[in-house]
C-alpha cells in the first residue's frame, strides 16, 4: 500500500471503515489468526463454518468483493454461506456494490444464511448473496488526550490498520444454533419455499399441514425438511435433465448447452436441489445478464405497455447493476413518471 493510501484509510478508520488493499492481484495476504484483533468477522464458503475463509476485522470494509479473489482465482462475491463472530464485532452485508441493495445486520454467528431470507426479493435467501460489507466494532473509549495527528511528511502512522486477510480455515467445527421460536405463518413461508427448491412447486395442503407442525412442534429446520422431500418418491422420480433444461429456460431463456447440463447433471449426483440450480445460475454473468434484461423488459411492458426505450433501459441497467435496483424499484419508478401518469389518463 502506498503511503497516501494507508494515510487515507487510517483516517477513515476514525469515523466509518478502512480496508486494507492487498496488491494488484486482489487477493488478500495469509497471516496467521492469532495475529488478529478479538473483535472480528470470519466468512465462510460453505454451511457451518466450512470452506475457505475470508477473516475481516472491526473497522475495515470491502465495497466490492468481486475485486478480491479466492485461492481458485474466483472472486469472493456472491460465494459466502456461513459468517461467524468474534468479540464485540457485527457485520452489515450487501447484494450489491458500494453497500447497496438488500442490507442485513450480523450480530450473531450463522452457520447456514441459506435459512436467512432477503426483504426485497420474496423466496431469496442470503447464501451466496452478499457482494460488499463492512465490520464495526465496540465504540472508541474517548479520553482527555489529543488525537494522533494523521500521518504525513515527518509523522509516521505506527498503529497498525484494520485488515481484510483470507486464512486457512480451522478443523471444521459444527456450532448448533439456538433456533428462536416462530410464528406458524412464517413456518409455512419456510414448507412453500422448501417445496419450491425441491419440487419446483407449492406445497400440498397434506404436505404443508405436516411440516408445519414438525417445523413448530419438533423444532425441524429448513434443511430437514429439503433432505426429507429430496427422499421423496416424487423428488427421486423428477428427471433430472428436463428439470435442467426447464430451469435454462425460465432462467437464461435457451436450451442447456452441453457443458452445462454436464455440469448441472453432476451436482444434481451430489444433491442440488433444483433451487440451487436456478439460484446458481441466476448469478453467473450470463444469468445476471438475461434477470436485467427480463425485468426491464417486463416491468415496461406491464406498466407502460410498450418495449423499453435505449435511453430507458441504460438508465434501469445502470440502477440495477450499481444501486441494487430490484424489479419492484424498477416498477416503481416507471410508475412515478410523466408517461404512467398519462397513461392513466386516458383510460
Amino acid at each position: 500500500m502506498t503511503s497516501r493510501a494507508f494515510s487515507v484509510a487510517r483516517r477513515l478508520a476514525g469515523v466509518c471503515f478502512a480496508f486494507v488493499a492487498t496488491g494488484a492481484s486482489g487477493i488478500a495476504q495469509t497471516q496467521p489468526a492469532q495475529n488478529l484483533s478479538p473483535d472480528r468477522v470470519t466468512f465462510y464458503t460453505e454451511p457451518n463454518f466450512r470452506g475457505e475463509s475470508l477473516v475481516v476485522e472491526a473497522g475495515a470494509s470491502v465495497t466490492n468483493l468481486e475485486q478480491l479473489q479466492r485461492a481458485d482465482q474466483r472472486p469472493w462475491a456472491f460465494a459466502i454461506s456461513s459468517i461467524q463472530i468474534d468479540g464485540a464485532a457485527r457485520a452489515t452485508v450487501f447484494t450489491a456494490p458500494g453497500f447497496n441493495g438488500d442490507r442485513l445486520e450480523i450480530t450473531r454467528s450463522i452457520a447456514d444464511l441459506y435459512g436467512a431470507a432477503r426483504t426485497r426479493e420474496p423466496g431469496a435467501t442470503w447464501d451466496r448473496a452478499i457482494v460488499s460489507l463492512a465490520v464495526t466494532g465496540p465504540q472508541p473509549v474517548v479520553v482527555n488526550q489529543p488525537y494522533p495527528p494523521a500521518p504525513g511528511p515527518g509523522r509516521p502512522d505506527n498503529r497498525p490498520p484494520t485488515t481484510v486477510i483470507v486464512v486457512q480455515p480451522p478443523p471444521p467445527v459444527i456450532i448448533q444454533e439456538v433456533r428462536p421460536r416462530i410464528d406458524r405463518r412464517t413456518a409455512e413461508a419456510y414448507v412453500q419455499r422448501a417445496f419450491r427448491e425441491v419440487l419446483d412447486r407449492p406445497a400440498d395442503p397434506e404436505g404443508l399441514h405436516t411440516y408445519t407442525d414438525r417445523i413448530l412442534r419438533e423444532g425441524w429446520s429448513e434443511q430437514q425438511m429439503i433432505q426429507q422431500l429430496q427422499r421423496s418418491s416424487e423428488a427421486r422420480s423428477i428427471n433430472a435433465d428436463q428439470a435442467i433444461t426447464k430451469i435454462y429456460r425460465d432462467v437464461l431463456g435457451r436450451e442447456p448447452d452441453a457443458r452445462g447440463l454436464a455440469t448441472y447433471r453432476a451436482k444434481w449426483k451430489d444433491g442440488w436441489t433444483q433451487g440451487q440450480i436456478r439460484d446458481d445460475l441466476r448469478r453467473s454473468p450470463e444469468g445476471h445478464d438475461t434477470y436485467i434484461r427480463l425485468t426491464i423488459t417486463k416491468a415496461y411492458r406491464e406498466v407502460l405497455g410498450r418495449e423499453p426505450d435505449p435511453a430507458g433501459y441504460a438508465t434501469y441497467e445502470k440502477a440495477m447493476r450499481e444501486r441494487g435496483y430490484t424489479e419492484q424499484q424498477v416498477r416503481a419508478a416507471l410508475m412515478s413518471g410523466d408517461e404512467y401518469r398519462q397513461r392513466r389518463g386516458k383510460r
